[in-house]
């Protein structure tokens, strides 16, 4: 993957309106009034995935040339009064676009509007294909937008499918699709000092963010995780925030206050998927009978939203460099979600989470000793629900197994966190320092399966300037973690408990018959994943370490003010044993800088990053 930029920005280059409203007959006494305009075009050439190279879209969407002006006006008058303006235009949807005013220092206001594309990632999902025999058009698992490439002509009629012409042209149209998503933003903040108050200033804000466009959706089809289908899903959201707020200065005291609501929508529709109504029978039952739902179904409703939160600041500066202050923030989000019509209900009407943080922060100085100390708790309180299906009422069939209804439902995002930390900076010599540091982290969950989680983060730091030419740093971090966010019991079927696989050793795999008509399972004597596979599993899983270990480096030569060089390293290892997880990261890099003149600079920067990871897994083979 490979993206070209040819910047012929600066074709031409001129300094206008440079003029006085006064002939500049008293240059001190004139308003001024300057600006340039350079006039330029931008070509693109990509080669593969633009989504791989051009996450974030500059200057155009496909390959091509554009028009790439760009506007930099400033007003000054010689009683305070100030305006600039600037404008960057380089495609339709790459713009930024900004004015400053300032009123005499009295009243204040800044504006900005941008616009830019974000190309959302498309996933093929041959990944899942993990099955025991090979299915050339992806049946298993399903990566259509509809039926399967290779069930329609293959399979008319059988197990309730029909033949649709469509669904082939859906299938080819959703891995071609491109998914992009257009992101236009406009944001003014205004501040206003009232002369008989000056040690007040008041604050007004607005953003407008909106994003339109299309991204991948994906979800199950069918009675599994073995069927995966993708579809499109449209964007058409819209986030609108005010702020209001006020900033004193009593003394030694700045106090800070901000209120701010939000409101989200988002209008796009749904995306929908065909979930099959699968025509097997075991054990003298349809699958289809063991659904609620099936045919065509909603996914990925993202519901509206407001937010409401208090921010309180204050920060006291006493005397010898000695800094203290606090942050108090309490939030509120209300979800507008009450369920889906026809499948489930909510017994609330809307669905809430609250935040409330206190934190401090002290600074101070002895001799050659800086000392930095912070801590603070934060409490997040997520939604906690009943969710009614009424169709589990309806569904008695064998082997339908016994599920709790309504259904209860706990936020994993509800905990308790404190945090704490102390860093100290010691200058050892004249351009040499010592940084010591340590973190401590908290963190209370809420639902007791995921347990709580206690970080202890240790860091030392050397900087020094060896010479006029030559200065360093290195680093080094150590993070022990008690009992990480990870999954208990979440993957490895029998491993432990079944027989030994003679084909492949170190893994085992458990008998069928063993599972019929055991405890938890139908009279019917049916065995399916939920009472057989999934119980079966004997080991944890993780992404997180126990254990981090990271060494940081950086050598720079100057040799003069204009030139720099530097050569930098990174080194980061995790492990958690428990699960059998490892990874270790490489990341050298070098930059250069040269500037020649005052008005032109030259950067240079390369970086290299490997990682390998180690983690155990299950993949489960279906076919069924």
């Amino acid at each position: 993957m490979k993206q070209s930029y040819v910047w012929l920005l600066a074709l031409l280059s001129i300094l206008t309106l440079a003029a006085t409203s006064t002939l500049a007959i008293a240059e001190e006494d004139s308003a001024h009034l300057s600006g340039k305009v350079e006039i330029g075009v931008t070509s693109v050439d990509t080669k593969d995935d633009p989504a791989r190279v051009n996450e974030y879209s500059k200057y155009r969407r496909h390959d091509g040339t554009n028009f790439a002006p760009s506007l930099d006006l400033e007003y000054r008058s010689p009683k305070g009064f100030e305006v600039s303006v600037e404008s960057v235009t380089r495609g339709p949807r790459d713009q930024h676009h900004a004015l400053e005013l300032d009123a005499y220092r009295i009243f204040r206001l800044d504006m900005d509007y941008q616009v830019f594309e974000h190309w959302k990632d498309h996933d093929n999902l041959e990944s899942q294909g993990a099955t025991f025999t090979g299915d050339t058009y992806g049946d298993q698992p399903r990566v259509t937008t509809d039926l399967t490439a290779g069930q329609i002509p293959a399979n008319p009629g059988v197990n309730g499918l029909e033949v649709l012409e469509a669904a082939q042209v859906n299938y080819y149209q959703e891995l071609d699709n491109n998914y992009v998503v257009e992101r236009r933003e406009f944001e003014s903040e205004a501040d206003l000092t009232i002369p008989a108050f000056p040690n007040v200033t008041f604050h007004v804000g607005y953003r407008l963010e909106e994003r339109d466009g299309y991204e991948q959706a994906i979800t199950s089809s069918k009675c599994s995780q073995c069927h995966v289908q993708a579809n499109s899903k449209e964007i058409d959201e819209s986030t609108e925030d005010i702020t209001l707020g006020a900033t004193g200065k009593f003394g030694m005291l700045t106090v800070e206050y901000e209120y701010l609501s939000r409101d989200f929508d988002a209008d796009g529709d749904n995306a929908s998927y065909n979930y099959l109504k699968a025509g097997k029978k075991r054990a003298g039952v349809y699958d289809y009978d063991q659904l609620l739902y099936w045919g065509m179904e909603e996914y990925k409703d993202t519901p509206d939203s407001e937010k409401q939160s208090h921010v309180v600041k204050a920060r006291l500066d006493l005397p010898k460099n000695t800094t203290i202050s606090a942050n108090y923030v309490n939030s509120d989000i209300e979800s507008d979600k009450d369920g889906e019509e026809g499948t489930y209900s909510l017994n609330k009407g809307t669905l809430s989470s609250d935040l409330e943080s206190l934190f401090f922060k002290g600074v101070t100085r002895f001799g050659a000793l800086r000392l930095s100390i912070r801590g603070g708790t934060y409490d997040l309180d997520g939604p906690d629900y009943y969710a009614y299906f009424p169709d589990r009422d309806d569904n008695t069939s064998d082997p339908m197994q016994d599920f709790d209804n309504p259904q209860h439902y706990e936020s994993a995002e509800s905990r308790e966190v404190t945090e704490f930390g102390i860093d100290a900076v010691y200058r050892l010599a004249r351009a040499t320092t010592l940084r010591l540091g340590y973190d401590y982290e908290d963190v209370d969950r809420d639902v007791g399966e995921f347990g709580d989680t206690e970080t202890n983060t240790y860091k030392i730091a050397v900087q020094s300037r060896l010479n006029k030419q030559f200065s360093g740093r290195i680093s080094y971090e150590y993070q022990d973690i008690d009992d990480p966010f990870h999954g208990e019991e979440m993957t490895g079927i029998a491993q432990g408990i079944g027989d030994t696989d003679e084909m492949y050793p170190g893994m085992e795999w458990l008998y069928t018959d063993d599972f019929r008509r055991t405890d938890g399972n139908p009279p019917s004597g049916a065995v399916y994943y939920w009472n057989s596979a999934y119980p079966s599993r004997t080991l944890d899983t993780s992404t997180d370490p126990d254990e981090v270990q990271e060494v940081k480096s950086s050598v720079t030569w100057a040799p003069t003010s204009t030139m720099a060089l530097t050569a930098s390293g990174r080194y980061r290892y995790e492990e958690y044993d428990d699960v059998d997880y490892k990874q270790r990261t490489y990341s050298p890099g070098l930059s250069f800088y040269y500037a020649p003149t005052g008005n032109l600079s030259l950067t240079m920067a390369y970086t290299y990053n490997k990682q390998k990871t180690e983690n155990q897994m299950c993949v489960g083979w279906y076919h069924g």
